[in-house]
């Protein structure tokens, strides 16, 4: 429902560091109506013109503290509120050309009351099965499904 706002089209842009282009940013607010701790901030799939850029060559950025995502993990004091743009780093040098650019985004947040595991097999949800055929009820889908999608031009 929310996945339409979830990839914000402004302050979508080159970063330097040193005088050199080093990566972009892209700003996304959270698919969950409640917000969340950022540890529970499970998963995230960035897409950008069909390439996909892995989490370790991204930094999070919420509430004026940035994290890697193994950092995310630890962060139990900090929230990300509902409405609230996050914002994306991606570590690629020279960035992307300016212009118009096809942005996806995946994102998995742990929902605080519902329980991760289901070692009974009660909770039968499509697409939460782990590779070893084991249900694990709020474990991402493999792969994360890229629920959002956004045509945006890179300003300079």
């Amino acid at each position: 429902m929310y996945e339409k706002y979830m990839i914000c089209t402004r302050d979508f842009r080159n970063v330097a560091r040193d005088g050199k282009v080093a990566g972009f940013q892209v700003k996304i607010r959270i698919n969950y109506y409640r917000g969340c701790y950022l540890s529970m901030v499970d998963t995230v799939r960035l897409v950008v013109d069909g390439e996909e850029f892995p989490s370790d060559k991204m930094t999070f950025t919420a509430g004026g503290r940035s994290y890697t995502f193994t950092e995310l993990a630890a962060a139990t004091e900090a929230r990300w509120f509902f409405g609230e743009p996050a914002t994306l780093t991606v570590s690629k040098p020279g960035g992307l050309q300016p212009g118009m650019h096809t942005v996806q985004l995946g994102l998995f947040v742990r929902n605080s009351y519902i329980p991760r595991l289901d070692p009974d097999d009660l909770y039968n949800f499509t697409g939460m099965r782990r590779s070893d055929g084991s249900t694990h009820y709020g474990e991402p889908p493999v792969p994360l499904p890229l629920t959002a999608t956004k045509r945006m031009s890179l300003v300079q």
